[in-house]
């Protein structure tokens, strides 16, 4: 398998009045057309690593990598320009929370609207006809009325469905999704991630998707990757974290609770 996605001693340190302080420390994994997991608890650097990728940490974020790069393209090394066009068009992520990723001064549409025109070059009305394509095959029902509805007037599953549809309309080869279930009831989850899946089969796309749920990871991604303490402890399938050896894997399997 081609790994669309290289990355080799990732570093990521934030500048502190008491000196740098490291979140992450030499992380090394690859992604392809495939479903790779990153899990780990709350502070593990998750977030920290899927950031990094797109250069989306703030000033006082420190990266450094022996090797990052994707599809060839040196992600450290190219200039904010060239950045902006990997930025959704290549790779797109999906943030945890659709009330703050979304503008809530824009309408849906017209926040999708200008994810075509920006990074596909299409006409408004092609565009708007293209976003209610992608907006009913999120599994919206009534497209129109969400293209229509400013952020706040959506539900959290039909929120988090139309930030989807916002990050795809640009087609991305990889998606980096952040705890995109985490807010959701457990029949949104379902839904959510069956469209993921479809993206994943359908499009050849890759996926990383980054969780502290492990039920989630083992039922539905193809690699885990555990995180603890800024650095990769455990790389194993999927379907194989039941088993896992590492004493961290088993801690947070043993921390979930049992009805």
């Amino acid at each position: 398998m081609t790994a669309g996605l290289e990355i080799a001693g990732l570093r990521v340190a934030y500048d502190s009045i008491r000196g740098p302080v490291v979140a992450v420390d030499g992380v090394d994994f690859t992604v392809g057309h495939e479903r790779v997991a990153l899990v780990g608890e709350s502070g593990s650097g998750k977030s920290t690593v899927g950031r990094a990728i797109l250069r989306l940490l703030p000033p006082s974020a420190h990266i450094a990598a022996d090797r990052m790069t994707f599809d060839g393209i040196d992600l450290l090394g190219c200039d904010e320009r060239r950045m902006r066009r990997v930025r959704g068009g290549r790779i797109g992520m999906i943030l945890q929370d659709p009330r703050h990723a979304l503008n809530p001064v824009m309408t849906v549409g017209r926040q999708i609207v200008e994810s075509y025109r920006a990074h596909r070059g299409i006409g408004g009305t092609e565009a708007r006809r293209r976003a209610l394509d992608m907006l009913a095959a999120v599994h919206i029902r009534d497209p129109e009325r969400v293209f229509a509805a400013y952020p706040h007037q959506l539900s959290g599953g039909m929120g988090q469905r139309a930030m989807i549809a916002m990050v795809l309309a640009a087609g991305p080869d990889l998606l980096i999704a952040d705890e995109p279930t985490s807010a959701l009831d457990v029949t949104v989850r379902h839904s959510v991630l069956a469209i993921l899946d479809e993206l994943v089969i359908a499009h050849g796309m890759g996926l990383l998707i980054i969780t502290h749920d492990l039920n989630l990871v083992a039922t539905f991604c193809d690699r885990a990757l555990v995180m603890r303490a800024g650095r990769i402890v455990e790389a194993l399938p999927a379907s194989g974290l039941a088993e896992a050896h590492h004493p961290y894997t088993r801690a947070l399997f043993a921390a979930a609770p049992t009805l």
